[in-house]
């Protein structure tokens, strides 16, 4: 029905509708060519901060070149891993994993980068006193895709079902298919 990006849009659109009353900062924990990005800014309209992370430099220019032809300028860009998280606060956080479409195939998010970084969202997100919301798009198709994708499910299964919510979307007939996992906030 939805490709995995549209669908993890839809749940963006969905999560900005039920917190637009107040100031969001909203994270691209992989920027790639700046199609979530962008996707984001138009979400947040100008208002809120955005903030953009790769390895990548070409990722970055990509990124900042997009927003900026198309006049978004609340945006933060740091050429760093998404395991270096700099904010102290943010409230949506989305991960697509894997490489940079049209990049080296050679370089790619790592399983155990990507643990460490959403550990450390985790841990900043659990002192967020307002909904929240993660967003990991996985990408099993590719060695270090189902690495990722192994570690990720052993560990958000375990998450404590009292404190988060954990949710998986994925199609039941295609096995190496991308997928989404997305962490919130239990509400009591």
């Amino acid at each position: 029905m939805f490709k995995i990006v549209d669908f993890s849009h839809l749940l963006i659109k969905t999560y900005y509708e039920k917190n637009k009353d107040r100031p969001l900062t909203f994270i691209d924990a992989t920027c790639g060519n700046g199609f979530d990005s962008l996707y984001l800014a138009k979400t947040l309209n100008h208002l809120g901060l955005l903030v953009c992370y790769d390895i990548q430099e070409m990722a970055i220019n990509n990124t900042k070149t997009l927003l900026t032809k198309e006049g978004f300028n609340n945006v933060l860009y740091h050429l760093l891993s998404h395991e270096n998280l700099l904010e102290k606060h943010f409230d949506l956080i989305i991960y697509n994993l894997g490489y940079l479409p049209k990049g080296s195939k050679a370089i790619t998010t790592k399983a155990s980068t990507t643990l460490a970084s959403i550990k450390g969202a985790i841990n900043i997100l659990s002192n967020n006193v307002n909904d929240f919301l993660i967003i990991i798009a996985i990408y099993p198709g590719h060695d270090e895709g189902l690495k990722e994708s192994n570690l990720l499910d052993a560990f958000c299964k375990c998450l404590d079902s009292k404190l988060f919510l954990v949710t998986k979307y994925q199609n039941y007939n295609r096995e190496k298919a991308p997928y989404i996992i997305t962490i919130s906030k239990t509400i009591r």
